[in-house]
């Protein structure tokens, strides 16, 4: 394999996929993956019914623990990060998802230029390969294939009911005019196959783009303030005669530069790294979804995808799949979302996920439940925690903008040992309110009539949570990560002093070395991630390549300067 190329990515994730395929369409330019994890084409990648022998599987799933969070009792927070092609787009709960326009117009009033709603469409649909959509809003020919849940049942529907009932509305699409509301979700899924960043992009790499995997990259290679190429920890070299790009995500991202040299400087010398460029906000700034767990006991397990845990049920949504994608085995468990707003329905505070199954995703939780020899055999195909699945009705309640803040920090400078990661979750006083308000609204949807027929009850923490001091305590009990970490090397304006990547994504105070991944994100958005993270990687290959940014647009039926 070649040592020399134009163009490094360093990590082949989300973005590091997406950005190598289009600058390769260059065919004067040559470009190389370096990623630490496999191909990213094992069968239950592919599978979206497949998630739980992803999750938790150390061979294809990072596994990375917080630090010991207050804000929820002390509890350690599991933190699913995909290790392979692809990167986290192996493991997320393929929901299609973009932010809504106030939070890019936020960017742009940040001083980055070109980062608004409006500049960023084109590059959502760009990227976008909607089935089933034929607007202003989408893209059809994008090699993210996007279609409709496939698992949308009779609790989905009644879910939809009940919020209407309750005083929501009912819309058709998240990306379109409104956002506030309840749908049917759209998924990253095609022909009942996850669409992976790896299985979108690279389905055929060009000769002038070469993957190198199972290579963890140790650090980048630096000529003063250049970045000339990486090493990896195994001690190979490899250089890049343009530029060097590292797309691999809120935690590690920060963690290889500040192991190269580029971060705070006292941090860096207390571990003995010699500093190269003081860059005080690298690790700073960490943001992420709070997800509370509500949990609704059922006894209608012929209505939740917890029947298929049984290894005989297993085997037959296997088998269907196997044969042409097809049964539920080629769905998400999600289906179904809701968007509430407490003071403006233009700016929603919360994205709450309906899975009619009880499921534990905090990997640390507790001890393994015993269970009948078919389920502890068939478990994994849904499982991600260690709690048998149930039927019943999951409220998962992400924030989506939250105030606190945390941090990624070295723990040592070693490259193969984690990093120290503190979300600080919880701990501005106002994400709690907004949570407290988000779980009494979730109380009257599954109030009414179209719902409560199916559950008889919460169960858990939240089984005796009242009053607000109970509501809180439940909160902490049961809050973990809404899988969406981001701005751990963020963009910002010229005047922001803790801005590590100016406009165009380059790291500032060296040459030759950009970021682009979650972690350049300037803030944390309403939404999923995956959307912009690839929509960025797309807008970043035209800067590299040196072509006009695709115009703005403005589609009708919205004003550009609305939030919905």
């Amino acid at each position: 394999m070649t040592r020399r190329v134009d163009y490094i990515i360093a990590g082949g994730g989300s973005a590091g996929c997406a950005l190598a395929a289009r600058l390769a369409e260059d065919p004067d330019t040559s470009v190389m993956i370096i990623e630490a994890g496999g191909r990213g084409r094992d069968l239950f990648i592919r599978m979206p019914a497949g998630n739980g022998f992803v999750f938790g599987n150390p061979r294809l799933d990072w596994g990375y623990t917080s630090t010991p969070q207050e804000g929820m009792n002390g509890r350690q927070i599991y933190f699913a990060r995909g290790k392979a092609l692809g990167g986290s787009s192996i493991v997320n709960g393929m929901i299609y998802m973009r932010g809504i326009p106030s939070d890019y117009e936020g960017w742009r009033q940040m001083g980055l230029a070109g980062w608004g709603y409006n500049d960023l469409l084109p590059y959502f649909r760009k990227a976008e390969g909607a089935r089933d959509r034929r607007d202003d809003f989408h893209g059809n020919d994008g090699p993210l294939r996007i279609e409709p849940a496939r698992n949308f049942g009779i609790m989905d529907r009644a879910f939809i009911d009940a919020a209407v009932a309750a005083g929501h509305q009912e819309i058709d699409d998240f990306n379109g005019v409104r956002r506030a509301g309840v749908a049917r979700v759209d998924s990253t899924i095609s022909r009942g196959v996850r669409q992976s960043s790896a299985i979108a992009y690279l389905k055929s790499p060009p000769p002038n783009l070469s993957i190198r995997t199972n290579s963890q990259i140790a650090r980048i290679l630096m000529d003063g303030n250049r970045a000339t190429g990486v090493e990896t920890v195994t001690g190979e070299a490899f250089y890049a005669d343009r530029e060097v790009i590292v797309c691999q995500g809120a935690f590690a991202t920060p963690h290889l530069l500040m192991l190269s040299g580029i971060g705070p400087a006292d941090h860096l010398a207390s571990h003995g790294i010699t500093p190269v460029v003081d860059l005080p906000g690298v690790g700073e700034d960490l943001a992420d979804h709070v997800d509370v767990s509500m949990q609704y006991t059922s006894k209608r397990m012929d209505l939740s995808p917890a029947r298929y845990q049984r290894l005989d049920q297993a085997a037959m949504l296997m088998g269907k799949w196997l044969m042409n994608g097809s049964g539920p085995g080629g769905g998400s468990l999600f289906s179904t979302v809701l968007f509430h707003a407490i003071e403006d329905p233009a700016l929603p505070e919360l994205e709450v996920y309906m899975t009619p199954m009880i499921i534990d995703e905090n990997l640390g939780s507790g001890s393994e439940e015993k269970a009948p020899l078919l389920d502890r055999l068939g478990r994994k195909l849904l499982v991600r925690g260690r709690k048998v699945a149930r039927p019943g009705v999951q409220i998962d309640i992400n924030q989506e903008r939250p105030r606190s803040r945390g941090t990624v920090r070295l723990a040592s400078a070693d490259p193969v040992v984690y990093p120290l990661i503190d979300p600080n979750y919880l701990s501005d006083p106002g994400d709690v309110d907004e949570l407290v308000q988000g779980v009494k609204a979730m109380r009257e949807v599954m109030a009414q009539p179209p719902i409560a027929q199916y559950v008889d009850g919460e169960i858990g923490a939240w089984a005796n949570a009242r009053t607000d001091a109970g509501i809180i305590h439940a909160i902490r009990e049961t809050g973990y990560t809404g899988h969406h970490p981001c701005s751990t090397a963020r963009m910002g304006g010229d005047h922001d002093p803790m801005a590590v990547l100016d406009d165009q994504l380059r790291v500032r105070g060296t040459e030759g070395l950009r970021v682009c991944d979650a972690a350049a994100m300037p803030t944390q958005i309403t939404g999923n991630l995956y959307a912009t993270v690839v929509a960025m990687a797309e807008k970043a290959a035209d800067m590299m390549l040196g072509h006009a940014p695709l115009p703005a647009e403005y589609p009708s039926g919205h004003d550009g300067d609305a939030a919905s």
